[in-house]
């Protein structure tokens, strides 16, 4: 009897080993998950279930990356449809749409593993594509929308070539594509410096190859949570990938504090990285199943706080859901952490044929990220020959109801003063405004706003609801301010001559507009039109 019972438990043994071997990456050909595709081959993806091709061009310019919530992708190049994985797809296979489509999504981080002869792979499996594949989809993808921001983490897999020779490789590969505009630079970019670019960082690549090839990032395998902090960027890591025994409640705890990290102590210069994604191998578990309990879970968890901001780069499996038919793995997930972001609300009224905005320019910073300098010393001001701007009496809280004052050479500065989709109006743009509320005679009135100006303001109505406010000037020979409360003024790109441009001017004691030059180094109130 006793030998029967050993001969049995060592049968129970032999044939557990085997199973748990056989649903090791190091797969049987004949086993076939249930929710694979057996012979999956090469063809197109299936309608994407929304798309967000353009959703970072109401992010203002100056806000830095890690104050986004970006949307990211595990494995990004081992898709279903181009990897030609057949029966292994339960395994390798982590999104159901290409790269192109991840990117019409709103997916803005990706993670790109290479061998050294730039092919894509996901651990020892050949995903059928190059670098080149996915270089090609992303300049395409930027070139028409160039309000948007593209990362590649980019990792060596199933190679062995040294970093310095791989980096150099990367790098020739990257020089091949001069439509493409890159940001290879370690430090945390404003969001307006890098827009239709492609950020590069590497993963576990040591060296740069003797090239600036981005931000080094490093974390230790299967970390639940990690920090770091190198000469130009600081970062936070959850990537607790092995589940294999692991109560999945764990992995998801660890996703939410990481979340919670990023909203309750926000850092400019910190990204938090942190992936949804698992496998459990020796479980026979598919990634799919896996990305059906914790995208779910995900999305419920942001649906739950919809007003936090900055969660970090949240890295999912099955961006977008499955496109099998049954829409699986939470397909409006990246939908969710895009809505968890400050998006610009500017409020416009229509004038005519005319959108502006209701209020005067208040930034600081021009549409590609640079600052606007803030010049309050009077004699600098006064020899100023490049862009500035200044608020009145130095007082920051001016601002909120008149706006900056800015120099001419703001206006006219080709990174753009402007938010992108509108613009500083010509002197034309600002005839067709007055010529429309009745002409210079009376225009000043249906534009003025009841308050903040000076008695009697005559004939004030703002009915044409553009609510102008009298908010003086910066003199361009002492650098004086003068007149709040009694005048307005408004710059347009005009020049009448090479030191001066003209300005729409409002006043007190009278109902019209007037147009007048006054000196390039004047500071005065931008308000702008749409596009």
């Amino acid at each position: 009897m006793k030998k029967s019972y050993i001969f049995i438990a060592l049968t129970a043994f032999i044939f557990c080993t085997f199973f748990i071997i056989s649903c090791e990456k190091n797969i049987d050909p004949d086993l076939v998950h249930p929710n694979d595709v057996p012979g999956q081959e090469i063809g197109d993806d299936w309608s994407l279930p929304y798309t967000n091709p353009d959703w970072m061009a109401d992010i203002s310019d100056d806000t830095y990356l890690s104050q986004i919530s970006i949307p990211g992708t595990h494995d990004s190049g081992a898709d279903l449809h181009t990897s030609a994985q057949g029966v292994e797809s339960y395994i390798t296979i982590c999104q159901h749409f290409r790269l192109s489509n991840q990117l019409l999504l709103g997916v803005r981080w990706f993670d790109i593993r290479l061998r050294d002869d730039m092919c894509v792979f996901h651990w020892k499996y050949y995903l059928h594509k190059n670098f080149d594949d996915l270089l090609i989809q992303v300049q395409a993808f930027l070139q028409a929308h160039p309000t948007e921001v593209v990362i590649f983490k980019i990792k060596q897999e199933n190679s062995s070539t040294d970093d310095y020779t791989f980096a150099r490789t990367v790098h020739d590969k990257l020089m091949q594509y001069p439509g493409l505009h890159l940001y290879l630079d370690a430090h945390m970019p404003r969001l307006g410096a890098v827009r239709g670019k492609l950020i590069i960082m590497r993963h576990d690549i040591f060296s740069d190859g003797g090239n600036a090839m981005g931000a080094l990032l490093t974390w230790p395998d299967n970390t639940s949570l990690y920090f770091r902090q190198d000469d130009f960027l600081r970062y936070y890591v959850q990537d607790h990938y092995k589940l294999s025994g692991v109560n999945w409640e764990t992995k998801r705890y660890e996703i939410e504090n990481l979340i919670c990290t990023s909203v309750n102590y926000p850092d400019l210069n910190r990204f938090d990285f942190n992936f949804t994604s698992g496998e459990a191998n020796a479980s026979c578990i598919s990634l799919i199943d896996i990305a059906n309990y914790f995208n779910y879970q995900i999305k419920e968890f942001l649906h739950s706080w919809p007003d936090i901001r900055h969660c970090g780069v949240i890295i999912l499996n099955f961006a977008g859901g499955t496109d099998d038919g049954n829409r699986g793995c939470t397909p409006e997930l990246v939908q969710a952490i895009i809505e968890h972001n400050d998006f610009i609300e500017i409020e416009t009224v229509t004038i005519g044929s005319q959108v502006w905005m209701k209020k005067n320019l208040n930034v600081t910073y021009y549409r590609n990220g640079d600052p606007i300098p803030n010049v309050t010393d009077p004699t600098a001001w006064s020899n100023l020959t490049t862009g500035a701007y200044c608020n009145y009496d130095n007082d920051e809280s001016h601002s909120v109801s008149d706006g900056k004052l800015y120099n001419w050479y703001a206006v006219n500065d080709p990174r753009g003063l402007a938010p992108r989709g509108w613009h500083v109006p010509s002197d034309a743009e600002w005839t067709t405004l007055v010529n429309y509320l009745g002409g210079e005679n009376v225009a000043g009135g249906k534009l003025k706003a009841t308050i903040h100006w000076n008695y009697p303001n005559t004939g004030a109505t703002n009915e044409s609801g553009f609510t102008a406010y009298p908010g003086g000037y910066r003199n361009n020979l002492n650098g004086n301010f003068m007149e709040v409360g009694l005048y307005g003024y408004w710059r347009s790109p005009t020049g009448g001559n090479p030191n001066q441009d003209y300005v729409r001017k409002m006043s007190y004691n009278s109902t019209q507009v007037n147009r007048i030059l006054v000196a390039n180094t004047n500071g005065h109130s931008v308000r702008c039109v749409k596009d």
